[in-house]
């Protein structure tokens, strides 16, 4: 019997177990379907050979009619940290209009900027711009600007400039418009998610137990209080039981995947795949958001970048990071990015990257020559999908479904994207960089006209790993969530923590505000029991 079981060792789930354990009274299991990160988590230029592999989920999406009819790969973390452990570590907050929408829009009071900056600046600790109000210092969560930089990533950050947008030397600064570099959850060249900041510190505690390679099955819910869940370990059913609360963290996949087949959902579609309901939320799995990203790429006429890497490179450059921690191999070739307007009387709703790598379909595929990679990504889609299950069976992987482009009648998300493409080549051509670069490679070089764009887009768009909002929170009677409490509405015992609860997407990748829900969530369940 524990009091607290958390579901899910990822962002969210390392932070509530650190909080959550801090009172020595408090019993808590914590549960991860995946093992130990491997070295390549831990060396930030090699996050992407984690996809497809045996820490990674693996989802693909059902087929897209808005993108040809593709399958979109979808890869998150299954290991110790879970997506935290394999994604590119960028630190950044989105909006303060983001948090408005939230809290004036979507019901979420107490949700609004005022209320969130102070929490955001809480958990940081900002190696480089600590002295800023914005900023935090003695946070637990380490944050600092890349060790490591391209002078291709640099051109492409001036041509920025030169083409008329302002440099950005803190995007989570006082305005997030222009060029400049990302911070990143790295600490001396190793990455630094919430495994390593905030859960490898406390697990001597004994009052933390934590399992690992579990593949949770249901929450037992009995007399409409969650009392425990079901789990597979060495393939055996296995339950744990709680005397406190159960808190979801398993991510905007695995959250509502686990509800549904515990009964939680839309009762019709339970009932169609042989799930008995117990509480008819149909909200659970729907509103379903995700920034899309779509990417082209250029030669250059240096052989640089990752393009050039051969063995001798690669071991060299492995070397300098096992010795120093430094070099090429402790940054994860993203740093150089931009956020930008795609049209003049909105905010910036792209999100753009200058990427020193001729790669396609997430980096596994390198080009014949060294090249730039230049990604452009959609920062508040229209479009939105749902998760739903395909059977009761909790091995088979649910139905993802984003409805990329055709959920959006009005058409923005595909335009914006389009534009996104023109406002990149327009970057290419200008100062220093369109010295640096060759021919824009195909199959993107042949589409000119808009309905060409259009179609590449469509054919070539990817998921940038942000999933969200599948168990949104709210005041209403639609919400899944309470935006107070963390509760599930109609179910005594259980709560939500990750990316499921957001009531809307943010502008900007999303590691920064999962971590603000779980602090948050921490906090409330605290109170609760205090």
């Amino acid at each position: 019997m524990y009091d607290t079981i958390i579901v899910g060792a990822g962002s969210a789930g390392c932070v509530l177990a650190n909080r959550l354990s801090a009172d020595p009274a408090r019993k808590v299991l914590l549960l991860e379907a995946g093992g130990d990160q491997p070295i390549n988590s831990r060396m930030p230029s090699d996050w992407v050979t984690l996809f497809n592999t045996d820490v990674d989920w693996g989802y693909h999406t059902v087929a897209q009619a808005g993108c040809r009819g593709r399958r979109i790969f979808w890869p998150r973390g299954k290991m110790m940290g879970g997506s935290g452990s394999m994604n590119a570590m960028i630190y950044i907050r989105g909006l303060p209009h983001d948090f408005e929408i939230w809290e004036k829009e979507m019901g979420c009071t107490g949700w609004g900027w005022d209320s969130v900056l102070p929490d955001f600046i809480a958990s940081e600790h900002n190696a480089n711009h600590g002295n800023s109000p914005l900023h935090g210092q003695g946070g637990t969560l380490h944050v600092e600007s890349p060790g490591y930089r391209h002078a291709h990533e640099e051109a492409w950050v001036q041509a920025g400039v030169a083409a008329g947008y302002p440099e950005n030397p803190d995007f989570n600064g006082d305005s997030q418009e222009g060029f400049g570099f990302f911070q990143f959850t790295i600490k001396d060249g190793i990455r630094s998610g919430t495994n390593r900041a905030y859960l490898t510190p406390v697990l001597e505690r004994e009052n933390l137990t934590v399992t690992k390679n579990v593949l949770i099955t249901r929450v037992l819910i009995e007399n409409g209080r969650a009392v425990g869940v079901e789990y597979l370990q060495n393939g055996r059913p296995v339950q744990a039981r709680a005397s406190g609360e159960v808190v979801m963290a398993a991510g905007a996949i695995g959250t509502p995947q686990i509800l549904m087949l515990s009964g939680l959902g839309a009762a019709d579609e339970l009932r169609a795949v042989q799930v008995d309901p117990l509480v008819d939320i149909p909200e659970v799995g729907k509103n379903l958001q995700d920034h899309i990203n779509v990417a082209f790429s250029y030669y250059t006429r240096e052989h640089t970048g990752i393009g050039a890497w051969d063995d001798a490179y690669l071991a060299a450059t492995q070397k300098e990071w096992d010795d120093s921690g430094t070099g090429p191999r402790s940054v994860p070739w993203v740093a150089a990015g931009a956020h930008v307007r795609s049209r003049p009387d909105i905010e910036p709703d792209l999100q753009l990257y200058g990427a020193a790598s001729p790669h396609r379909d997430y980096a596994r595929f390198l080009a014949s020559k060294a090249g730039m990679t230049m990604h452009s990504t959609l920062q508040r889609p229209e479009s939105r999908g749902e998760i739903t299950l395909r059977s009761a069976d909790p091995i088979q992987h649910p139905a993802i479904d984003p409805k990329y482009f055709t959920s959006d009648p009005s058409g923005n998300d595909i335009r914006t994207l389009v534009e996104a493409i023109r406002i990149q080549r327009r970057i290419a051509s200008a100062g220093p960089l369109a010295a640096i670069l060759g021919d824009e490679m195909q199959p993107s070089a042949e589409c000119q006209s808009d309905e060409e764009l259009e179609q590449f887009v469509r054919g070539h768009c990817m998921t940038l790993y942000h999933p969200a909002s599948t168990c949104r929170m709210g005041k209403d009677a639609g919400a899944v969530v309470d935006s107070d409490t963390f509760a599930v509405n109609g179910v005594e015992g259980l709560y939500i923590a990750d990316a499921s609860v957001f009531p809307r997407m943010i502008s900007g990748n999303l590691n920064a505000t999962v971590i603000l829900v779980a602090e948050r969530a921490a906090k409330a369940i605290a109170a609760k029991t205090a």
